[in-house]
């Protein structure tokens, strides 16, 4: 049988039969065939649970069972009616919106998971399949009807027969790695008819995985040397987006099990070993185990600190085990502890794992993964991939970067602008940032990007986040977003349906919760409904004001199973990243209570027993509650900084570009590579302002002075005893030329003229040769005759071009601008000169004569005859211009013509 079914049962048992319904009804179909169907029930895509996807081999649709029949009446945004009884589309207005919802939910999910790359997943379809017979009467767009098709049971099967799309071609061990990454199991069903199939059918064998490049093979080599050799004992593998670092991991995986190794795959968190492709865990929770050791702390020592260590445990790995290490630019040494106050081990996580493993006394070896380009965690000396840490503690380390992109996007301009980012970052060059845009990346004025959020957030809030730069950026975008989404400007700190983003949650909340739905650090739920706010306080010795006072807000959130929270109000509202020391402190001191009311009946008991001691009356007991109530470590789930952001990815994003270190500098530079690759199907850039040399200059026009004649053509070098092409040398010469003094001088500048002149349409037919000038005559493709004049110094530079008709101006020009274009400038004078072309053409002005000198460019620029305006350019090391000097100009009015061009 063909028809692959996967999937949980549906908590109602309707729901159940009309699905039993609709997988009999596909056996006329697709039992006894070879096409395939596969159909996924009651899975969740993206955070929503949808009924039912089916994924054929040039089509995917996402439906809905409806248990209604009879004439189906509605709008796409008014209610439907099925016979005059109302249809319900879930928390949507119908299940047109629903679906709607529930499709971009799927496309979602396939993208952030680089699932059917090159396809075009706009094409996904959409169905409400009604249990009994429906008439069709509803009022849909021919748009809508394009891919959405409400249907019954019992005309299910033709309609999905039906359906094809030429850009949406899916083979069968794609669909089967669909369902594999959903973590989706087979659903057994039993079908009503026998099961018919040759009994000589064999079993199909799993397609290969794509080739690795020679780039990658290459690294693999690499890679296999460094775990067979001695010596070695750690390795990094640096590489941007998109260069096939995961592939690599999993391929050395292999090798270094087949070469007898125990791997062990180590992610920077619990969401991101859940997330690999490849079975990884936590380095968290690979290294450290058990609770807090607290049995000798004093109570005094409890009010004043606000960690519990979770201690390391002791390494048992094998002695010759090979650790690889995903994602490693997240790890870092710096000091850290969790929101709900627990510190692992020493809190310098690197320093932990190296002491663990025993690196440089045992045999293991470690190899990192990671982006070098993002924002790092630390400094320099703690960089694994750099080699600095483990440089600093006498380790021997090696690394390589892997520079080829493996593009599975067809051309797309977040990848291309990823390279430009990295080129940039590794040249060490911010003044320039020309940015591609299409469909999946764009940049929005501040108010376009403000319509378009609230409507995502309105429409679908789990497929968008916002990202900015500081907490305090992203606190001012959450309250303007929840002012507007919940219409009103007086907020409890918890309103239903406010999205929220998990920190920290208890062990028994994640435990209620479905798998399916991720409770872990980084997952975001919504707000079903809001209970009872309680105030709790805790005195601390040494706070002087009185106990101190926090509190929590009683939440169910949606999902299939109702589950309850206590949101730790202060937590969620704190304007820092982390708690204030005093409330940190109470909470924790306030949460051990119990525990410490033990130590002090135990204390009290002893000295009751001890001759000569005053008795004194026993301990108080705690106030209630007791057991304390377990609090979830949550925040507003709407925006985020980049950095906390790092390691995770949302469908939409939309980027706040406002940023403290300003756009020429390198922490902008990898601050918006980070944000970029967050973004899975689109990036939105606003406040975003062009990035180019001369963004920041001073235009200083005092001593601009009008002049009759400023120079065209000149600052363009020759080369007497330069290599000529092997066009150029089958050239004949142009009559005259020959009679010059020096033959190697003209010939050089004849040669530059000539190409310069055949790009344009003309052609050089005779040279007369003077002392530090040259005359040609030239013609065009009209016939028309011009004489062009050149001058040079003895430098070998042209000082100027003229012509001796001044019909010709267009073609001297053009002509200058030419010549121009195949000089030798410095990297950074060339990319002023690309921006300020770019900057000119859009006024009709061109660059026409540029001598450079240390830092700085001597410009001339026209338009006409009498428009033009000799320039003086500033710049620095980076390339950025520091002031803009008008020099001279044929009228005033061209200077400010220019100003408007640069500023």
């Amino acid at each position: 049988m063909t028809i692959l079914a996967y999937g949980e049962k549906a908590s109602r048992t309707h729901e159940n039969q009309m699905l039993q319904v609709f997988l009999e009804r596909l056996e006329d179909r697709w039992a006894n065939s070879a096409d395939w169907i596969f159909v996924v029930a009651n899975a969740m895509w993206n955070g929503a649970e949808v009924d039912l996807v089916c994924i054929l081999p040039s089509a995917i649709i996402v439906a809905d069972f409806k248990s209604y029949g009879g004439t189906l009446t509605g709008t796409e945004n008014g209610p439907w009616q099925a016979d005059g009884v109302i249809v319900k589309g879930g928390r949507k207005a119908n299940p047109y919106q629903q679906l709607r919802d529930n499709k971009f939910s799927v496309l979602d999910w396939l993208q952030s998971k680089a699932l059917l790359s090159g396809r075009n997943l706009g094409h996904i379809s959409a169905s409400a399949i009604f249990s009994d017979a429906i008439e069709d009467q509803l009022e849909l767009s021919p748009k809508v009807r394009s891919w959405f098709y409400p249907t019954d049971l019992a005309r299910c099967a033709v309609m999905l027969g039906g359906l094809s799309s030429p850009e949406l071609h899916i083979a069968r061990d794609e669909a089967q790695e669909i369902v594999r990454r959903l973590g989706v199991q087979p659903q057994e069903w039993a079908s009503t008819r026998p099961q018919v199939r040759d009994i000589h059918a064999r079993p199909e064998q799993p397609q290969a995985r794509t080739p690795l490049t020679g780039h990658q093979r290459e690294a693999l080599q690499t890679l296999r040397s460094f775990v067979e050799a001695e010596d070695s004992v750690s390795f990094s593998v640096l590489g941007m987006t998109s260069t096939g670092k995961s592939r690599l991991l999993a391929e050395l995986m292999e090798e270094a099990k087949k070469a007898g190794k125990e791997v062990i795959v180590l992610a920077p968190n619990r969401r991101l070993a859940d997330g690999a492709e490849i079975e990884a865990n936590s380095i968290y929770g690979h290294l450290y185990t058990g609770g807090a050791n607290e049995e000798d702390e004093t109570e005094a020592a409890a009010e004043q600190k606000k960690l519990k260590v979770i201690p390391l445990r002791a390494c048992d790995d094998p002695e010759d085990c090979v650790y690889l290490l995903d994602d490693a630019h997240l790890l870092g040494n710096a000091r850290f502890a969790t929101p709900d106050g627990k510190q692992y081990g020493s809190g310098q996580l690197l320093s932990d794992f190296f002491d663990f493993a025993g690196v440089g006394k045992a045999k293991r070896k470690l190899i990192f993964f990671g982006d070098p380009y993002q924002i790092q965690r630390g400094g320099g000396d703690q960089s694994v991939l750099s080699g600095e840490f483990q440089k600093a503690r006498g380790l021997k380390h090696q690394s390589l970067e892997l520079t080829q992109l493996i593009d599975t996007t067809g051309g797309s301009a977040k990848l291309a602008n990823a390279a430009k980012l990295v080129a940039a970052i590794g040249a060490q060059k911010f003044a320039a940032l020309e940015l591609e845009t299409d469909e999946g990346f764009k940049l929005a004025e501040k108010r376009e990007a403000a319509a378009e959020i609230l409507e995502h957030f309105r429409a679908n809030p789990g497929s968008v986040w916002c990202l900015a730069e500081t907490n305090a950026q992203v606190n001012a975008l959450t309250q303007w977003l929840r002012e507007r989404l919940h219409e009103k400007k007086a907020l409890s700190p918890v309103e239903v349906g406010d999205l929220l983003e998990v920190y920290v949650s208890p062990d028994d909340v994640r435990a209620a919760f479905s798998p399916r739905v991720a409770m872990q650090s980084g997952g975001r739920v919504t707000v079903a409904n809001v209970g009872q706010r309680t105030t709790y306080q805790q005195g601390l010795s040494w706070v002087k004001s009185g106990p101190v006072r926090f509190h929590t807000v009683g939440c169910v959130l949606r999902g299939r199973d109702e589950v309850e929270i206590e949101v730790f109000e202060e937590f969620l509202t704190a304007e820092k990243a982390e708690l204030d020391k005093e409330t940190a402190v109470a909470e924790s001191v306030w949460r051990d209570a119990e525990k410490i009311y033990n130590k002090r009946v135990e204390k009290w008991q002893q000295q009751a027993g001890l001759p000569g001691v005053e008795k004194k009356p026993p301990p108080k007991p705690p106030e209630s509650p007791l057991p304390r109530p377990s609090f979830t470590y949550v925040r507003y789930g709407y925006a985020s900084t980049v950095h906390h952001a790092q390691g995770m990815s949302q469908p939409v994003c939309y980027v706040n570009c406002n940023h403290a270190a300003g756009r020429h500098s390198e922490g902008f530079f990898r601050w918006l590579y980070s944000a970029l690759t967050v973004a899975e199907r689109e990036l939105v850039l606003f406040n975003f302002t062009p990035i180019h040399p001369f963004d920041d200059a001073v235009w200083n026009a005092g001593s601009v002075k009008v002049a009759a004649d400023i120079a065209v053509g000149a600052g363009w070098t020759f080369l007497p005893n330069g290599i000529a092409s092997e066009i150029d040398q089958q050239r004949s010469l142009p009559e005259g030329l020959d009679q010059s003094k020096d033959v190697l001088k003209s010939v050089a500048i004849w040669l530059r003229v000539v190409n310069a002149a055949e790009r344009l349409g003309w052609q050089v037919g005779s040279a007369a040769c003077h002392p530090y000038q040259e005359q040609y005559e030239l013609s065009s493709p009209l016939g028309e005759q011009c004489l062009l004049r050149i001058a040079y110094n003895g430098k070998n530079v042209v000082t100027a071009m003229h012509v001796k008709d001044s019909a010709h101006w267009p073609f001297l020009s053009d002509l200058a601008f030419e010549c121009l274009a195949t000089n030798g400038y410095s990297p950074e004078a060339e990319a002023l000169l690309r921006s300020a072309r770019s900057r000119l053409d859009g006024i009709g002005w061109k660059i026409v004569s540029v001598t450079e000198t240390p830092y700085r460019l001597a410009m001339t620029v026209v338009r006409n005859p009498d428009e033009r305006v000799g320039l003086e350019i500033n710049f620095n090391k980076q390339g950025l211009v520091s002031n803009l000097r008008p020099l001279t100009c044929s009228n005033l009015e061209a200077v400010e013509t220019i100003r408007s061009a640069f500023q």
